[in-house]
Parts: structure tokens; C-alpha cells; sequence
């Protein structure tokens, strides 16, 4: 897009569910670069409540076929917050209409779907950005910008965990308890960002992926903790350990690396160094960051600039392709593939 001729972005949502509340409020805070001008979901009550969040100009659509082919030069992008089994069919659709893509993890449900959508994404040539809004995490932030200065040494060991209980009532009978739409069990959900965090943190390819799964509480056919090994070309060990049965270990981190020379570890936005030879961490404060709405108004100037998104299209389907590989040749997996 030509930001001289339009100064704003025009964004559409598809999806207007739970989690598009706060990416609403992600183009609510950039109102001198985005505008949302339409709204697409298969529920009015979600239309109207998005709507009204959005200060009520939306157009409204039910079909977003309808949507891209009625708004045609007057959209510009597309937030995509639908369910996991939606997101190939619609990042497809979207990206061949021309439009750039915003949308929500995971990628898609299998690696053909994202090998498929790789070649979509550069045969159109538009932008597409990942929503790993953790990435926007302040305690990942800085712990990035000092392993790449080089604070800690080399990268030896990651951990990347999320865990939390969540009452069974949450997921029974819903899209995320089945394997077909929600693509899996808690690991491409939840698990999701632990994952691309160790990704992002260890900045080495994956070369090898071990896991074990378990289903303690939740009524789901798939698993509900995940505790996964991974090898990294640079010789790094990563571990990452998420559930929706449990909290995290206490005591720990939602991010720990250690270094040949010292060690990092922190969550949101809290972070601590430990130097080899010192004996107590320092201490690093940081500014506090909603990560949704930070994570939009990056892509809306990703969108202006035309500057490739921290994680696109191939970044998305690294992180699949380890959850992939975990969750297939995990300990127990097609026993807990089986309904309940």
C-alpha cells in the first residue's frame, strides 16, 4: 500500500471471538495508522459486541469470501482470529485477493496445509505476519537483545515453559477439544508460545525433537500437558514444558538460558542476569507491554513500511513442524489421539 495516497491502514478482522477483543484494542490504540473498517464472523452476538468495541462503523459480513470481494482497493489487511482448523482456508483467501495477513497462531493445523501456504504467501507477495505476540514479551525482548550482545556467552541450555490449570468446564465440548479443529491437543494452543519463544531465544535450526504428552484432567481427545527436548544445530539443548493440568514448577521462570558465560532467566517483564563469578543476580525492571496490542501495532507499521514481520510465514511453519514432530512421536500419543 501507498502510505503518501492512504495514511491509515484499513484492516478487517475475521473472527470476532474472545481472543479479537484484544486485537481490536490493539487498532484502537493506533488510530492515526489503523482503521478497522470491517468485521466477518458466523455470529451476530460476536459482530455486534466487536462492533461496538470498535466504536460501531464496522461493516458486517458473514461470509468472508463476501467481505474481501464487496471491500475490494478499500481494504488493506486482514487480522485473522478464527479457529485453528479456519486459518489455512482463510490466510488462502485473503492472500489471493492481495490482501496482507495478520493471523493468529497456530499457522494451520498440518505441514502440508503450511507448506501449501508458504508458496501462497510468496507467490502473492504480500505480508504475513505470525501473531507470536510473546515475542513482544519485555523479558524475551531483553534477553534476545543481551544473548545476541553476547552478555551470556554461547547458548547452551533453553527452557520455555507455560502452565496453568484450567477448569474443565472451559474446553468441554468445544472446537478446542476436538483433534480436527482444534489440529492437536494443548501444545498447538497454549504450547504454542513456549515453543516459538525457545525458537526465537536459541536462533539456531531445529535438528531433533523428542516429547512426552499426558491428559491428567481435561476432557479433550488430545494431550493436556506436554513436556518436549529439543536439539538445536548450534549443539543447544531446549526443553519446553506446558499444561493446562498444572501450574508452572514453582520457582521457575517462563524463560531460563543458560550461557558459557552466565545465565538469563525472567517473565513478562521481569529479567534476571547472572555473570559467571557473581554470586547474585542482577536484577532487570522493565516496562510492562500487552502483548496483543503491541503485537498489531507492529504489523500495522510492518504493513506501511513493507518490512519483513520478526516471524512470517516460514518462522510459523518452523514452529508447527516442532509440535508436529513432538506430538506425532511422542510416548503415548496414539492412545491419547483416541476419543474419549
Amino acid at each position: 500500500m501507498d502510505s503518501a495516497v492512504s495514511p491509515k491502514v484499513h484492516l478487517a478482522i475475521i473472527g470476532a471471538g474472545g481472543i479479537s477483543a484484544e486485537h481490536a484494542q490493539g487498532i484502537l490504540a493506533n488510530p492515526g495508522l489503523a482503521e478497522c473498517v470491517a468485521l466477518c464472523d458466523v455470529s451476530d452476538e460476536n459482530l455486534q459486541k466487536r462492533n461496538e468495541q470498535l466504536g460501531g462503523g464496522c461493516r458486517l459480513f458473514h461470509d468472508w469470501r463476501t467481505m474481501l470481494a464487496e471491500l475490494g482497493d478499500g481494504l488493506d489487511a486482514v487480522d485473522i482470529c478464527l479457529p485453528h482448523h479456519l486459518h489455512a482456508p482463510a490466510i488462502t483467501d485473503v492472500a489471493r485477493a492481495g490482501k496482507d495477513v495478520l493471523c493468529e497462531k497456530p499457522l494451520c493445523t498440518t505441514l502440508a496445509e503450511a507448506d501449501r501456504l508458504v508458496e501462497v504467501v510468496r507467490e502473492t507477495g504480500v505480508l504475513y505476519q505470525s501473531a507470536h505476540n510473546q515475542l513482544f514479551m519485555p523479558c524475551v525482548v531483553e534477553a534476545k537483545k543481551r544473548i545476541v550482545a553476547g552478555e551470556i556467552g554461547e547458548v547452551r541450555w533453553l527452557r520455555s515453559q507455560d502452565c496453568f490449570v484450567n477448569p474443565v468446564t472451559v474446553l468441554k465440548d468445544k472446537w478446542r477439544a476436538s483433534l480436527k479443529t482444534q489440529g492437536g491437543g494443548e501444545l498447538i494452543d497454549t504450547g504454542y508460545h513456549p515453543t516459538y519463544r525457545l525458537l526465537h531465544l536459541a536462533g539456531s535450526e531445529v535438528v531433533g525433537v523428542r516429547a512426552s504428552m499426558a491428559r491428567f484432567t481435561q476432557p479433550i481427545e488430545g494431550e493436556d500437558t506436554a513436556s518436549v527436548q529439543v536439539r538445536f544445530a548450534s549443539g543447544a539443548i531446549g526443553e519446553i514444558l506446558t499444561s493446562w493440568s498444572m501450574n508452572n514448577p514453582h520457582g521457575s521462570h517462563q524463560i531460563h538460558v543458560a550461557g558459557s558465560t552466565g545465565q538469563l532467566w525472567g517473565s513478562h517483564h521481569t529479567l534476571w542476569l547472572l555473570p559467571d563469578g557473581e554470586k547474585e543476580p542482577r536484577q532487570i525492571d522493565l516496562e510492562p507491554v500487552q502483548t496483543i496490542p503491541a503485537q498489531v501495532g507492529d504489523f500495522v507499521r510492518r504493513v506501511r513500511s513493507r518490512e519483513r514481520p520478526l516471524h512470517s510465514v516460514e518462522e510459523g511453519r518452523t514452529v508447527l513442524d516442532v509440535i508436529v514432530r513432538a506430538t506425532t512421536d511422542a510416548d503415548g500419543w496414539q492412545a491419547l489421539a483416541k476419543p474419549l
